[in-house]
């Protein structure tokens, strides 16, 4: 028997008697020869996220906004849902009114509060922001409010303060009129609230205001935002993306793209400019969206990134309901020309020079002289739902039309990679949402795809077999480790054939756990605080060690050496080389590595997740990271000795991901 000495929870021992090792019987399962060879190399865009305003993933997650409902955009006049997010304070009326001109033509709607004839001490209304607004000492918040009386020019008073009565910070407003006026204030909360059971609230003095009317629209309130951009993304989900190194960004959408209707669906020229002249929309996710996350934003949170965009744009389907596919409205063939040009005025205005070109002009006056850099447009979303009238013509014109006026795009379909289109398409966008045992049991399915210049982006998830279902029949709440385990063992096959596959993203990416419509999601959070799940960590340890060409191994991974998954990569930049591996299994495995004609110096690093040894969650595979429990799995990092410079052993934990690198004393790549 060999002496084992445990390190963590992992071990690593001297390559002795690997010959007389079975293939994949615990714990010395494999004997792994990496070669120099290079197969091909890897697409600098293959890791990613694909995006889309879901589970308030924007407003209300990755948009910093505060105020929920800031603008009434999407709502009915006088109705109750009218004011969702608002609270009358001491008895105020409150009524949503477009009675009256609204602030500007595309926010038609006001906040009207009636103050009663006798009332004692303040008065008015407070938002409860996205469930909660988190109270930071040492943050400065920016807000805005427009407000309008013809009866009333006293004071205003404005404060975050906690639900129980605590005031964290106040500023005064003065000015009112019979005009709209815009209103600018600062806090800067000298202690921390506790919990995020905050509220923003706006009042006046009671004897004051005593029964007069005053309206109120688009109010906004920003913490500060990652890397300081105005109108920016909230600090700490920004943070957790950009600390997975993301090469691709896929915006916007997904299904929010398409619109329940052809009127209701994305318009680029409608989330540009002041956000007064965002008219905002009804998303496809059950909630209004108000596009201050719009076309620009996306585009500069991309570049903050270092992630080149897949541009999505409509190509003439809209949802209905998914169960009859006939209620789907589709722009019929003879209607689709301005649709069309839709989109090259779209495209204009991101790539266009700005002395010569009227979209580039247009961008420039807002602010963006540079045009952004784009090379892939999306026809549509999930086209296959509506194959037919695809394949007839939407298709077609949209790509004729699109690469007339911009020769050098590449464009993605969005139906099966089985259907034909003519012209014939080169890259497709692929969507896979299934169990962990599919992941698995199809982590091989490039291996064999022609190599025929066609290339795929691929975004993936797993759940339970409960896929569409809910959380009571079983779907899944948060990503599990058993799940991430499988999504990696994928992911070794796309990286492995990332000749084929040129991109890759994890979907959903958000999800805010007060109000949410589809789970798992790879990063859940409130309005205070966030957990990264295990598919985060997953997609994270495969993003930020990147190899640039794939090695050959021997053996090479394939159904025969399961449950273990593998690639090994060498970054022709550093000389590292990375070998990734994925353990499905609910056993330890041992491989015995050889470096066959190559050495590499005196030590290797590790980062893995598994389920840890000797916790109390140990050999549960099931298991999540939750927001009561957000570090139940998270990557454990170590350095380690090799004996030899081209031979070592490890032990891979049951139902783990491990990332293992070496600095090499040179690869040809």
């Amino acid at each position: 028997m060999m002496s084992f000495k445990r390190l963590g929870w992992f071990l690593l021992l001297p390559c002795l008697l690997s010959s007389t090792l079975a293939i994949l019987q615990a714990p010395n399962a494999l004997t792994l020869h990496i070669q120099s060879n290079v197969t091909h190399a890897i697409s600098p865009t293959l890791y990613g996220y694909m995006w889309e305003d879901i589970n308030h993933s924007g407003d209300g997650g990755l948009y910093a906004e505060l105020l929920q409902n800031r603008a009434f955009q999407g709502v009915v006049p006088g109705s109750q849902t009218a004011y969702y997010g608002w609270q009358p304070v001491n008895s105020a009326k409150l009524s949503v009114t477009n009675k009256i001109p609204g602030v500007s033509a595309a926010l038609p709607n006001s906040l009207r509060i009636d103050i009663p004839k006798v009332v004692n001490g303040p008065i008015g209304f407070e938002n409860t922001g996205f469930w909660g607004i988190k109270i930071q000492s040492g943050w400065t918040y920016k807000g805005s409010l427009y407000a309008r009386s013809d009866s009333f020019n006293g004071a205003i008073t404005v404060s975050l303060r906690s639900t129980s009565g605590t005031v964290y910070a106040t500023s005064t407003l003065k000015g009112v009129t019979n005009k709209w006026k815009k209103f600018t204030f600062q806090f800067e909360p000298s202690t921390s609230a506790p919990t995020h059971d905050n509220v923003f609230t706006v009042t006046v003095d009671g004897s004051a205001g005593a029964g007069k009317t005053i309206y109120f629209g688009m109010f906004s309130l920003f913490p500060p935002t990652f890397r300081g951009r105005e109108n920016g993304m909230r600090i700490d989900l920004a943070q957790a993306l950009a600390d997975t190194g993301p090469s691709i960004w896929r915006f916007p959408g997904g299904n929010n793209l398409e619109g329940h209707s052809i009127t209701a669906r994305w318009r680029w020229n409608e989330t540009i400019g002041r956000l007064e002249d965002r008219p905002g929309r009804i998303g496809d996710w059950g909630y209004p969206n108000t596009d201050g996350l719009g076309l620009m934003e996306y585009l500069n949170w991309a570049e903050d990134l270092g992630a080149e965009p897949i541009l999505g744009v409509w190509a003439g389907i809209s949802i209905a309901n998914y169960s009859d596919l006939s209620t789907w409205p589709v722009v019929p063939q003879e209607d689709m020309e301005p649709y069309i040009q839709e989109a090259i005025d779209e495209i204009e205005f991101i790539t266009g020079d700005a002395k010569t070109t009227k979209g580039g002009k247009l961008r420039a006056s807002l602010g963006r002289q540079e045009p952004y850099a784009l090379r892939f447009i999306e026809i549509g979303n999930e086209d296959f739902f509506q194959e037919d009238s695809y394949v007839a013509y939407r298709w077609k014109m949209m790509v004729d039309g699109i690469s007339a006026r911009f020769p050098n795009l590449e464009f993605l379909a969005t139906t099966q990679p089985s259907t034909a289109l003519n012209p014939v398409y080169k890259k497709i966008d692929f969507h896979v949402y299934n169990t962990p045992q599919w992941f698995e049991e199809n982590a091989f399915m490039f291996d064999s795809y022609p190599r025929n210049g066609t290339q795929f982006f691929v975004v993936t998830s797993t759940n339970s077999d409960n896929v569409l279902g809910d959380l009571p029949s079983g779907r899944l709440a948060y990503p599990t480790l058993q799940g991430a385990a499988a999504e990696a063992a994928f992911m070794t096959g796309m990286e492995r054939n990332s000749d084929v596959v040129f991109a890759s993203a994890y979907a959903p990416s958000f999800q805010h756990i007060n109000s949410y419509q589809w789970t798992p999601d790879i990063v859940t959070y409130d309005a205070s605080t966030l957990v990264k799940s295990t598919s985060y960590y997953v997609q994270q340890m495969f993003s930020l060690n990147r190899g640039t060409h794939v090695l050959s191994t021997s053996p090479v991974s394939s159904p025969d050496t399961a449950p273990l998954y593998w690639v090994a990569s060498v970054n022709n930049e550093t000389d590292a080389v990375f070998l990734k591996v994925a353990n499905t299994g609910i056993n330890d495995l041992v491989a015995n590595v050889f470096l066959d004609d190559f050495s590499c110096t005196g030590f290797m690093t590790t980062v893995s997740i598994s389920s840890p040894l000797l916790s109390p969650i140990s050999g549960i595979f099931n298991i999540s990271n939750t927001l009561e429990n957000p570090n139940q799995i998270v990557p454990v990092h170590s350095s380690f000795a090799i004996p030899s410079n081209n031979q070592f052993s490890y032990l891979f934990p049951a139902t783990s991901v491990t990332v293992i690198a070496l600095q090499s004393n040179g690869i040809q790549a």
